[in-house]
């Protein structure tokens, strides 16, 4: 089953107003949207939206037994960071262990999408 996560960071648009932060994931397969204010920057939000999907899925095993779970995030860096295939700072490590032990329970894979592919910002969610 195809999920995605997307975190957005606080965004100044042109016309100086500014966009709040938020975290959001989708799972098209069974038509779950979600989205929430989440302050932090860019890191904490990516992190934040792809422990939340996790979250969601570890309170909701009933829609995701005998499912072979695949995450999508645009976020290179994490992805490569929860794949450990890069460092991380000590600020971010405790994500990433929340990330890591989730894993545990939960099997999942964890891919990298280009930003106009992930349907988590794709949703409907205001850039």
């Amino acid at each position: 089953m195809q999920c995605y996560c997307y975190g957005h960071p606080e965004k100044e648009l042109k016309n100086g107003d500014k966009l709040a932060s938020y975290v959001s994931f989708t799972i098209p397969d069974i038509g779950i949207s979600f989205k929430a204010a989440h302050g932090g920057d860019s890191r904490e939000c990516e992190y934040t939206s792809l422990l939340a999907l996790l979250e969601f899925v570890d309170l909701n095993p009933q829609l995701f037994k005998d499912k072979n779970l695949e995450i999508y995030s645009d976020s290179f860096t994490m992805v490569h960071q929860v794949n450990m295939q890069e460092n991380v700072t000590k600020e971010i490590e405790p994500y990433r262990q929340l990330a890591l032990k989730y894993k545990e329970k939960i099997p999942y894979t964890l891919s990298w999408v280009p930003k106009e592919n992930n349907l988590a910002q794709n949703r409907g969610i205001i850039n």
